[in-house]
């Protein structure tokens, strides 16, 4: 599958696109479905071989599965075959659970023979560095365009099939379907199939290190299924963020949602000393920046993967806000409220209707409100509570939150827990609306009532928090989902050149003043009669600056001198300049500004460029108020993190101070083309501060830190 970048027809804004964009490498998910869904598996090795075919067996594969061990006539019940040119067809899928050496030549006759893909179970590769590096070389060489999981992993379960590439314990049931889970850790992808929170499973993959099939291999895989509902991934970091890029459109127009635990960073070019683009954008913003705007669900905990992966599965995603909430308790009904409103979700008002029936069952001891507590009136009367529940689901909104936490088996009496559960199931068969049963503790939920919700497609979901930020995710991807045709993938990233160069501030501030940007005027000197006479030019007060590509963070260390209003504190500065420097910049002083902000395009070496936008001057390490980008961008993604910001509310107008929007956003949208058409060149221009002045008024760069890759 190839992509190549929409074309940009006049007029439409999107800017920062190269004028050639680069086709992405063509991947291999299609080759993927013998290797994932095979009819015959071969197993090579001992101890772990058999155990994939006992994990197998209990997961009822009916398809062939052949033994490969030398040293052994049986195993498991099937008899064994001395080497693979032994083997009686040609295997969909292999388990390589072998040393790495052997590993290495294995694969390389699994790809002759036209195996459909294989699982290297072993780890020593790149993993440890050293020579692990050389033999993760050699694998990539042996495995050819077969597809390949690992090294480094513990392979692939498939519960729609009954098959188990797997050499470990599983705690999963089959499931026609559900949910994939893409995990590059083997020991929590061992875990999470041991889950008991009611998500229905479909897939689990642990990738190892990704030698073959990439995150995106498997998304397109999973894209191609129609009973996977939803993707989940755990990441130590992004690879091939471009191809990423590709399969999350492709997810959201498809609208299967796509939700990510990543607990990686980022690497950033080389070591050196920080700048404040560097500071306001801490590698995992960059990251989050990617995945926003590719409609992926990101998450901070592997409970809140799962309760959100149950969600979005269960209950496709609405772009519709509104919620209601039903519970016998005002504290959780509270609660309710204050989580919804930090999540950005609005309570439905009920109609007259609604209000009625409700009305009608709770008596005039309740209020009749939404989130509705009510009480425990109805309590243990099956029919009042069906009556109340359905009448709250008949409502606008997108989905309703029933609470209810149970107690515990074989201590307490379940009795009208169980009326409480049947109601909310008959509710919610006979509105046919979107219903979500919640207990505020997980251990509150017994899998016995899970499956008598999931049995009525009503998510069980663990934690009130967890839910809500769930449907609140829910409703953000149904929203970029609307917009995935608009979306264009980020470009192929370039490698970094090995060394890089911080050009002194002069010279930075000419490539800009070349290009056409407003930067202030400034001349270069090295004596105080010469810098006398630029002044003089120039026009009081100035600036006075240390010049030298040593010199990067110049205020810190009394490197810049400002309001010089006369040749006397034009020689003072000069002087105190001097052990700083040979050279100096004397600068006409710029006039305050209505709005100080920071611009900066750097390269990241997972994502290529990424902008960054916030506040500037002073408050720049002050506030945390910066927004990350990825290229290309378009003016309406710029405007609205922008709005997003802080310091935005000053460029709408704030107490009476309006700022020139306009010309910040014809200015950053041409510092992007311009970083755009240098890419090869740049490794970060900081600008700090921007002046922004009144409407009409325009801006100014007044700082700039400019550093390149040395060709």
């Amino acid at each position: 599958m190839c992509w190549t970048s929409t074309t940009i027809r006049p007029g439409r804004q999107i800017s920062s696109l190269p004028a050639n964009p680069p086709q992405l490498k063509t991947t291999v998910h299609r080759s993927l479905n013998r290797l994932l869904r095979p009819h015959s598996i071969a197993v090579i090795g001992g101890k772990h071989a058999a155990r994939v075919i006992r994990q197998c067996d209990l997961l009822g594969f009916k398809g062939e599965i052949w033994p490969v061990n030398p040293n052994r006539s049986q195993m498991e019940h099937r008899a064994c075959y001395q080497s693979l040119q032994d083997l009686p067809g040609v295997p969909d899928a292999a388990f390589v659970a072998i040393p790495r050496q052997e590993t290495v030549e294995a694969v390389r006759q699994l790809a002759s023979i036209g195996a459909g893909g294989a699982v290297c179970y072993a780890s020593g590769f790149a993993e440890v560095g050293g020579e692990g590096m050389d033999y993760q070389q050699a694998l990539d060489t042996a495995m050819g365009d077969m597809p390949l999981i690992g090294p480094n992993c513990y392979g692939v379960l498939n519960y729609q099939d009954g098959i188990a590439l797997w050499p470990d314990e599983q705690g999963g049931l089959r499931c026609k379907r559900g949910v994939a889970i893409i995990s590059q850790s083997g020991n929590i992808t061992v875990s999470l199939s041991m889950q008991r929170r009611g998500v229905p499973t479909a897939f689990l993959i642990s990738t190892g290190n990704m030698t073959g099939v990439k995150t995106h291999d498997y998304i397109h895989a999973m894209l191609d299924n129609p009973d996977i509902t939803a993707i989940g991934l755990y990441l130590e970091g992004v690879v091939d963020a471009p191809a990423l890029s590709v399969a999350a459109i492709e997810a959201l127009k498809k609208r299967v949602p796509i939700i990510v635990l990543e607990s990686g960073r980022s690497e950033i070019g080389a070591g050196v000393t920080r700048t404040h683009s560097y500071s306001l954008s801490a590698d995992n913003q960059v990251s989050s920046a990617f995945y926003q705007r590719y409609g992926i669900i990101q998450v901070s905990s592997i409970p809140q993967l799962l309760e959100t992966l149950k969600l979005v599965s269960l209950i496709p995603p609405e772009d519709n806000r509104e919620i209601a909430s039903i519970s016998c308790s005002g504290g959780e009904a509270a609660l309710m409220a204050d989580l919804a409103a930090a999540n950005g979700l609005q309570f439905a008002e009920f109609s007259e209707d609604q209000t009625r029936r409700l009305k009608d069952v709770l008596g005039d001891k309740v209020v009749v409100s939404n989130p509705l507590d009510y009480h425990t009136y109805i309590w243990g009367n099956q029919t009042k509570q069906t009556d109340c529940f359905r009448a709250v689901y008949e409502g606008s909104q997108n989905l309703t939150v029933n609470i209810i936490d149970f107690p515990t088996e074989g201590i307490c009496d379940s009795l009208e827990w169980d009326y409480a559960i049947q109601a909310i199931a008959d509710a919610k068969d006979a509105s046919g609306a979107n219903v979500a049963a919640v207990a505020t503790l997980h251990e509150n939920f017994s899998v016995n009532y899970q499956n008598i919700m999931l049995e009525h497609n009503i998510p069980p979901m663990f934690g009130m928090e967890e839910c809500v930020t769930a449907i609140a995710a829910s409703v953000e991807f149904a929203n970029k989902a609307h917009r995935a045709k608009s979306l264009v993938p980020i470009a192929e990233v370039r490698q970094s050149a090995s060394e890089e160069i911080f050009l002194p501030e002069y010279e930075g501030k000419q490539l800009l003043r070349e290009a056409g940007f407003p930067v202030v005027e400034g001349v270069l000197v090295r004596s105080f009669a010469t810098a006398k006479d630029v002044a003089d030019e120039l026009g009081y007060p100035v600036v006075a600056k240390a010049s030298s590509s040593e010199l990067i963070h110049k205020s810190e260390i009394g490197g810049v001198v400002l309001d010089i209003d006369s040749h006397e504190k034009l020689s003072d500065a000069i002087e105190s300049l001097s052990p700083l420097s040979d050279e100096m910049l004397i600068e006409r002083q710029a006039p305050d500004p209505c709005v100080e902000l920071l611009v900066a395009v750097r390269f990241d070496v997972t994502f290529g460029l990424v902008m960054v936008v916030g506040a500037g001057g002073k408050l720049a390490n002050l506030i945390e108020d910066s927004a990350v980008l990825n290229f290309p961008i378009t003016e309406s993604e710029l405007a609205d993190r922008l709005g997003e910001l802080k310091v935005g509310k000053l460029l709408d107008g704030f107490r009476g101070v309006t700022a020139d929007k306009r010309a910040v956003l014809e200015f950053m949208m041409k510092f992007a083309d311009y970083s755009a058409n240098e890419s090869n060149k740049i490794s970060e221009i900081e600008i700090n501060p921007l002046h922004v002045y009144a409407p009409g008024s325009g801006v100014i760069a007044v700082d700039v830190v400019y550093r390149q890759f040395r060709c």
